[in-house]
C-alpha cells in the first residue's frame, strides 16, 4: 500500500514537471532607472497569452483569422510603452535597487516594455490554468444595457472584471474584428467609453461602433495593470497572481442575467 502511494505521488510530480509554464502575464529582465527628479523608467520583456475557447454550436470557421488579427492589434497597441504621472509609492533607492518602505514619493513613470503576444485556441477547460487570460466565443449574448443617453443597447461582448474572463459573440466579432481586442483590453483594466465625441476610440461601445484608437492615458493604465505593482520591478522575473480562471469562467457563463447562448457540451 505504501509503495503504491509513493509510486502514485512520483507519477503525479513527473506529470507536473513536464507541464509547460503558463500564465496570462510573464515578465523577465525587469529593471528600473531613476532620473533623480521624480521620474522612473521601467524596462522588461513581457509575454501575454490569451487563450480562445470556441463554445459556438455550429463552429467558427473564421476564428483563426480573427485570432491572428487580434494578436496583431494587441501587439501594435501595446508597442511603444506608456506614461503615467501622479503615482504615489515608496521612495526608490537606486543604489540598493529596492523601495524604502519608510518613505513616500510621487512619481511619473515611463514604461519601456517589450511585448510578445500569443493568442492561441484551446478546446477544453483542462487547457486553462489559474492565471490564464481567456476569451470564450459564444453564439449570442442576450444581455442589454442602458447607456448614459437612456438608450438600450445589445452587447457584443462582456468581461467579468479586470483579469477576465471575457466573452464575445461570434457574429458580432465577424462584423467588427476589433471586438476581441476591445474585450481583452477590459481584462487589462480599461473601462468602456460612451462619449459620442469619442467614437474613434477602441473602448467606445455604443451600438455597433468600436473604433481603433487607444489614448496615451489608456496605455499607461494598461501598463500599470500588466506590471501588477511597481514593487515587482525589483524582481528579475514576474508572473501575475492566480486569477482562478476556470471557476470564474464557469460562474460567468452560468449567470442567467448575461443571456449567453452556447454549446454546453463543449464546456467540459
Amino acid at each position: 500500500m505504501e509503495n503504491s502511494l509513493i509510486n502514485t505521488l512520483q507519477m503525479h510530480f513527473a506529470l507536473l514537471q513536464n507541464q509547460p509554464l503558463t500564465g496570462g502575464i510573464v515578465a523577465k529582465n525587469l529593471r528600473i532607472t531613476d532620473n533623480g527628479s521624480g521620474e522612473l523608467s521601467l524596462y522588461g520583456d513581457f509575454t501575454i497569452t490569451l487563450k480562445v475557447l470556441d463554445l459556438t454550436t455550429n463552429g467558427a470557421p473564421y476564428l483563426n483569422s480573427l485570432m491572428t488579427f487580434t494578436q496583431q492589434v494587441i501587439s501594435n497597441k501595446l508597442r511603444g510603452g506608456g506614461y503615467k504621472s501622479g503615482i504615489r509609492f515608496f521612495k526608490y533607492n537606486a543604489a540598493k535597487r529596492a523601495f524604502d518602505f519608510h518613505k513616500n514619493q510621487t512619481y511619473s513613470i515611463r514604461y519601456n516594455f517589450n511585448f510578445k503576444v500569443d493568442v492561441q485556441q484551446i478546446s477544453m477547460l483542462g487547457q486553462l490554468r489559474g492565471n490564464d487570460f481567456v476569451l470564450a466565443v459564444v453564439d449570442n449574448i442576450g444581455y442589454q444595457f442602458t447607456d448614459q443617453y437612456g438608450r438600450r443597447n445589445n452587447s457584443a461582448g462582456l468581461t467579468n472584471g479586470t483579469g477576465g474572463p471575457a466573452i464575445v459573440s461570434y457574429d458580432y466579432w465577424q462584423k467588427n474584428k476589433y471586438v476581441g481586442v476591445h474585450e481583452f483590453f477590459h481584462t487589462l483594466s480599461l473601462p468602456d467609453i460612451e462619449d459620442n465625441g469619442k467614437k474613434s476610440r477602441l473602448m467606445y461601445h455604443l451600438g455597433d461602433n468600436i473604433g481603433k484608437e487607444v489614448s496615451d492615458t489608456e496605455k499607461g493604465d494598461m501598463m500599470q495593470y500588466i506590471l501588477g505593482e511597481i514593487n515587482n520591478m525589483t524582481k528579475n522575473n514576474y508572473s501575475n497572481i492566480s486569477l482562478n480562471t476556470v471557476n470564474r469562467l464557469r460562474t460567468f457563463l452560468n449567470d442567467s442575467t448575461n443571456g449567453f447562448k452556447y454549446n454546453k457540451a463543449k464546456f467540459r
